[in-house]
């Protein structure tokens, strides 16, 4: 079960759409301050398994649990809530919300903070994000990559123990995404964060994970988890297939 140094603790987890069953007998510890990455072909049950971690979707199966708090405890659910940030596809934006409204509406939601301590917590996440002075801008008004850091501030806005992303670099075109891999790179660096992330993209897979934990839709089970350097030349032949396109050689990042 969880140890001292598991952010996150996941056992005998079945992954399931009503009678349907996604994926089954997950067992992996995600540890504090690393970035855990999940990857696997499409059907795989990548997103599904984010959102049983998050507890937007219950377990059907198995435990999902943060130190001791078990995610489908009713009781504490709502604290568990508050430790975690994600990062959706497209950045989840609220359209008729300003850029700064929308990274403000956790704070306004969870805290008792008055007007000007949420405007400078706003402002301090936005600059971390590269977006100071686009405050007053809408989602419409900004590019897709901007969308995706406005998402990071709002997923941070509550100093989360825990960011999820889903995707990240979906929609964004190469130089974008790298950018994006630096900041989440940079947040963890700085701020300690423990980073889960779903993803396809080989380029992020090599540059930023620690470890990653692949999903198989034929077998309904995790094959392997390690490094992805490590996955890419020791793994099953499945996992390197994946990790090089068929092609046997890393891709350069």
């Amino acid at each position: 079960m969880a140890t001292v140094d598991s952010a996150l603790t996941v056992h005998d987890l079945t992954l399931a759409y009503g009678e349907t069953v996604v994926m089954r007998d997950l067992e992996f510890q995600i540890k504090h301050g690393e970035i855990f990455l999940v990857i696997g072909g499409s059907g795989c049950g990548k997103s599904t398994l984010l959102k049983h971690l998050i507890g937007i979707e219950p377990v059907p199966r198995g435990k999902v649990q943060y130190g001791e708090e078990d995610v489908n405890d009713v009781v504490t659910s709502e604290q568990i809530a508050q430790k975690l940030g994600v990062l959706y596809q497209s950045g989840a934006l609220w359209g008729d919300l300003t850029i700064a409204e929308n990274v403000a509406l956790p704070l306004s939601y969870h805290t008792d903070l008055s007007e000007r301590d949420i405007a400078d917590l706003v402002a301090f996440k936005l600059s971390l994000v590269g977006l100071s002075g686009f405050e007053t801008f809408y989602p419409y008004e900004i590019s897709g990559g901007m969308k995706k850091r406005a998402g990071l501030a709002r997923a941070m806005i509550l100093d989360p123990e825990i960011l999820f992303f889903d995707e990240p670099s979906a929609g964004l075109d190469p130089i974008s995404s790298k950018h994006l891999d630096d900041l989440i790179r940079e947040i963890r660096d700085c701020f300690g964060t423990t980073i889960v992330i779903v993803t396809h993209e080989l380029a992020s897979i090599f540059s930023i994970g620690d470890r990653a934990l692949f999903l198989d839709a034929e077998t309904q089970r995790a094959l392997d988890i390690g490094k992805p350097t490590w996955l890419r030349d020791h793994s099953k032949p499945k996992v390197r297939e994946f990790l090089t396109r068929g092609g046997g050689h890393e891709p350069k990042v």
